[in-house]
């Protein structure tokens, strides 16, 4: 007599572990599609304004510790570049950046797109401050008499970079 011997059991369907995986794996690729789409427009506009508020407000500060005139001179699109210098009211020197090489920013290849759009400084697309962090139009001219304002853009938005006349203030 032959033994009989239980019947296997065939299984169909996954297993509980098996389905999470495959979620798992959905959820990541979800996850990275979604960031891949989805376009940071405002994050990218937002700290490119605080970078220019922030050399600008480098500039400001070196002409009060270094009591001499420091600026900072904008090219708008194509360009889409400023610099930051010393200057003694006949002679502009690029000073250097705290990371290296000429304190010259193209916003284009930092924040890829990024325009200045619109410069509105009185006199020009140049801003100089003081000993005293107040912003003139050059070391031989006049005080910047309104708000100066740069203003920003990248896939139809728009950030501005304000500079308060007489007291140098720079806010966004």
């Amino acid at each position: 007599m032959k033994s009989q011997r239980p019947a296997r059991r065939i299984r169909s369907g996954f297993t509980t572990i098996e389905l999470i995986i495959v979620m798992v794996v959905m959820v990541i690729v979800a996850t990275y599609t979604f960031i891949s789409i989805t376009p940071y427009r405002g994050v990218k506009l937002d700290s490119a304004a605080k970078k220019v508020a922030f050399d600008l407000s480098y500039a400001r500060n070196m002409a009060q510790v270094m009591t001499e005139w420091y600026g900072v001179t904008f090219e708008a699109a194509p360009n889409n570049s400023y610099t930051i210098y010393k200057t003694d009211g006949t002679t502009d020197s690029i000073i250097a950046d705290p990371s290296g090489g000429p304190f010259s920013v193209n916003l284009a290849q930092v924040f890829n797109g990024v325009e200045i759009s619109v410069i509105n400084i009185t006199g020009g697309k140049k801003v100089e401050f003081n000993p005293l962090g107040a912003p003139y139009i050059n070391k031989g001219g006049a005080a910047v008499s309104s708000e100066a304002t740069i203003t920003l853009s990248f896939q139809g938005r728009t950030k501005n970079i304000y500079i308060t006349p007489n007291t140098g203030r720079i806010h966004d």
